[in-house]
């Protein structure tokens, strides 16, 4: 597979690709060709160029410089869409799955539009594809219950779904176990017989030694070397990569300990969910490392002896026994447990380095419960002592340093904890060569001074360098345990796979996560309608009048107003924002109806299209403040509300512009009783809810909101996605001022003001994410309708309209609550985790 080819096609070839960022030259005219039919390794440390490279040639990033081409065009920059179109695929080392959509609406969204399937077929197409690739993952559960490890697979599956001609892997084993990594190999060995061109980024050599035809290496920016794989070794690799020669990659290992001597941590029969009668010993000065196949149980000791639900068993730390009923009591033991998601679990990505690095040790840092800046300068100094974090100060957001730096400053947290135990759980993933050893370094320091180091790692290579002992797990139980040297990779990748009983990837289905029907997850609708009728039969207990002709058209007329601001405020706050100016709007759109409702029908249509262009205008207004000139939301709204509503003073200074009689008798329109303003409000929110939960615009909506950082990688346009969200709430908007209108048949200027707060509970009752990227329209209309109810029964219940407010934010205390506990029973009822 190293032969040369006698005539290479290229595939992509980038040639003087410059990247800047203020203050930071990424990428400095770097030029790469990747052949056809053959595996291209690009390498280099975190920070050298590498994500940025192909985020450039995936569409993600835009150049500064350079020209991409892909098949057979050039480009100067091209869209994640566009990209894909022209057959790249990428999976990305952090997977572009936004949170908020099933796996069937992510995999949609990461296929070209030619190879995705109807949305009808798209379940059962995606199982198969699933089947055929060995992966028993249910295409209809959310990607935020995915674990990292299936979320790789997803998005692994997708990018060979979608038939490339070029397939980007950055990163794609970190997350992996050795048979998934076989799994994986496999199908770009069948990828490579189809002439598929593989850019493959990591950080391990061994896997670009044996998989590898070509490399090109990236050092600060820049091309240091390139050729074939097979005319290098792996030594000499590793010194491309950190331009240094590494006479050691890991530090030397201690002598035996004596028999003698006294455990540091000892962990006696051990059991919790997913593991079962655990031992082992850790000996002062010793690291001891825990391997298996992903899934076996390990990581879920490691979290038990940190506190995570350990119901059996001890744990003794320096012959003392411990508490680990909570992390909390762990940690007050003297245990340190530092989580391998590091952004997402362990650290505090907005926060600095100096923050980040304290938080372990704030009684030091804070005595007295006061900040002391100059304390945690000193501290954090301490802490990042011997780790080489490359930064320019302590006050850089922790999120911003790469992987290896990112790792470091943890370390140091852990360092600055005081630990007795430090629990590690994988602490090279997305660390660069270079960055590796100063790692085991000061893992290897601490061990010495007497800290009881444990170390989860899929690698066999790290565990055989780093470790003194390795507890190799199987089904949950210790499968057998390597001491001194015995530790070798062929020894712990032996013990891990001889007793795992099938080749095939894995992932436990819930039956919970699939969907039950069209219209699945609608529960919360289902329960504010029954709120709503059961209010209303109380109602008619209070006075019969409540149920007259007359009531009902008056309750259901003005519920359309409530439905259209809550379905205005959903899109916006589906983005992640929120629309302070829904109130303003629906007023600004009443007074312009009352100018020309006095002229008749004909007249009337006009004022109704120049209000709903004002609607349009202003939330694309909002739109560009928000995605041109990055404002927060709620201060563009803000903006524009005030605006707006002194606009609409400034045309309507005092209630007037009375309609003619024909007017009102048209808007009064009903069907059976059925107001024909809420039969158009309640078919768009159905139309609505089709839109968002059937539609490739929903899918991109909804991720949007939920990540839009992963959005943009999947493909979606976020920024032209939220200013057509903004347009669209402020048509709604709009629709409101008509439906107000409708009832009172004048204009005020300020009879609108209070629909904003309303709009957001609404919203909120119906159990939309305030966060972004989740939501429903049949929800929104239903609270709409529960709202006015409330509303409405107040005056046959004789109580005061202070009952309105306490009643309304008894809703939101349901719909807030509701979810919580709905998930601890769940959760309470879900079966042990097979740990095989």
């Amino acid at each position: 597979m190293n032969e040369t080819p006698t005539t290479v096609v290229s595939a992509l070839t980038l040639s003087g690709i410059t990247k800047t960022y203020p203050g930071v030259t990424a990428l400095d005219a770097v030029s790469v060709d990747i052949a056809a039919g053959r595996v291209h390794a690009v390498l280099g440390e975190n920070g050298a160029g590498k994500s940025t490279l192909v985020g450039i040639a995936a569409g993600s990033v835009v150049p500064d410089a350079g020209t991409i081409g892909l098949a057979g065009r050039e480009f100067d920059r091209i869209r994640p869409a566009e990209a894909r179109e022209s057959g790249l695929a990428i999976v990305y080392q952090i997977p572009a799955l936004a949170p908020s959509l099933s796996v069937v609406d992510a995999v949609l969204l990461l296929l070209p539009a030619s190879k995705r399937p109807s949305r009808r077929t798209a379940a059962a197409w995606v199982t198969a594809h699933f089947e055929r690739l060995s992966l028993k993952i249910d295409p209809h559960a959310l990607v935020s219950s995915l674990s990292l490890r299936e979320a790789h697979l997803v998005e692994i599956a997708a990018a060979l779904a979608s038939d490339p001609r070029v397939l980007v892997l950055d990163e794609p084993t970190e997350a992996l176990g050795p048979e998934e990594t076989a799994w994986l190999f496999a199908q770009v060995r069948g990828l490579l017989e189809k002439d598929v061109a593989i850019v493959y980024i990591t950080h391990r050599i061994p896997e670009v030694m044996e998989i590898g035809d070509d490399l090109t290496v990236l050092r600060d920016g820049r091309v240091v070397g390139r050729g074939l794989v097979a005319d290098f070794t792996a030594d000499q690799v590793v010194e491309l990569i950190v331009g240094r020669s590494l006479e050691t990659t890991f530090p030397d290992k201690p002598a035996a300990t004596p028999a003698t001597a006294t455990p540091a941590l000892e962990v006696l029969e051990l059991s919790g969910p997913g593991y079962d009668n655990v031992s082992f010993s850790v000996y002062p000065g010793q690291i001891i490392g825990l391997a298996g196949v992903e899934g076996n149980g390990q990581r879920r000791v490691l979290r038990g002896i940190a506190g995570g639900g350990a119901t059996g068993g001890r744990v003794l730390v320096n012959g003392e026994k411990i508490s680990t009923r909570s992390r909390r009591s762990a940690s007050s033991a003297g245990v340190v447990f530092l989580p391998g998601d590091r952004i997402g679990e362990a650290m505090f990505g907005k926060m600095s380095i100096r923050e980040n690095a304290v938080a372990g040790a704030l009684r030091a840092a804070m005595p007295g419960g006061f900040v002391r800046r100059s304390r945690e300068y000193e501290l954090t100094r301490e802490g990042v002592s011997g780790l080489a974090v490359k930064t320019p100060h302590f006050e850089v957001p922790v999120a911003a340093l790469s992987g290896g730096n990112q790792q470091k400053v943890l370390l140091a947290r852990g360092r600055l904890g005081d630990p007795k135990v430090l629990l590690v759980e994988d602490p090279t993933q997305g660390v660069d060569a270079g960055a590796r050893v100063d790692i085991y370094a000061f893992l290897r320091e601490l061990a010495a001074s007497g800290v009881a180091v444990v170390v989860l790692s899929t690698d066999a290579v790290e565990l055989e360098g780093l470790c003194d002992r390795v507890v190799v797990f199987s089904r949950g139980r210790v499968q057998t345990t390597l001491i001194g040297d015995e530790v070798d990779e062929r020894a712990i990748t032996c013990a891990a796979v001889m007793s795992h009983e099938t080749a095939s990837i894995e992932v436990a289905r819930d039956p919970r996560r699939r969907s039950r029907g069209f219209l699945a997850g609608e529960t919360q609708a289902v329960v504010l309608l029954g709120l709503a009728v059961a209010l209303s039969v109380v109602a008619s207990f209070a006075s019969s009048a409540f149920l007259s002709p007359l009531s009902i058209s008056q309750l259901l007329a003005a519920t359309s107003v409530l439905m259209f601001v809550g379905l205005a405020q959903l899109v916006v706050v589906m983005t992640g924002g929120i629309d302070l100016s829904i109130g303003s709007v629906t007023a600004l759109s009443s007074v312009i109806l009352s100018f020309f409702a006095q002229q008749g029908i004909g007249y009337f249509l006009v004022g109704l299209v120049l209000a709903l262009a004002a609607g349009a205008a202003v939330g694309w207004v909002n739109g560009l403040l928000v995605t041109r000139l990055s404002l927060p939301p709620v201060i563009a709204t803000l903006v524009s509300s005030i605006a707006v509503l002194g606009l609409a003073q400034v045309l309507r200074p005092s209630p007037g512009g009375a309609a003619r009689a024909d007017v009102l008798t048209t808007l009064g329109l009903a069907i059976a009783g059925v107001p024909m303003i809420l039969a158009l409000a309640v078919a768009i929110a159905v139309v609505m809810w089709f839109v968002i939960q059937c539609t490739r615009g929903g899918r991109a909506l909804r991720a949007a909101g939920s990540d839009p950082v992963k959005a943009n990688r999947m493909g979606v346009r976020v920024p032209r996605t939220r200013l057509l969200a903004s347009v669209t709430a402020g048509v709604l908007a709009a629709l409101a001022g008509l439906a107000v209108y409708s009832r009172s048949g004048i204009g005020d200027a300020n009879a609108a003001q209070a629909l904003t707060l309303t709009s957001v509970t609404a919203v909120v009752i119906a159990g939309a994410s305030i966060f972004g990227g989740s939501g429903s329209a049949l929800a929104v209309a239903a609270a709409g309708l529960l709202l006015q109810t409330v509303t409405s029964a107040l005056a046959f219940l004789s109580l005061g309209l202070s009952w309105q407010y306490w009643i309304q934010g008894a809703f939101v205390l349901f719909a807030a609550v509701v979810p919580l506990v709905m998930a601890l029973v769940r959760r309470g009822r879900s079966p042990g985790t097979r740990a095989g």
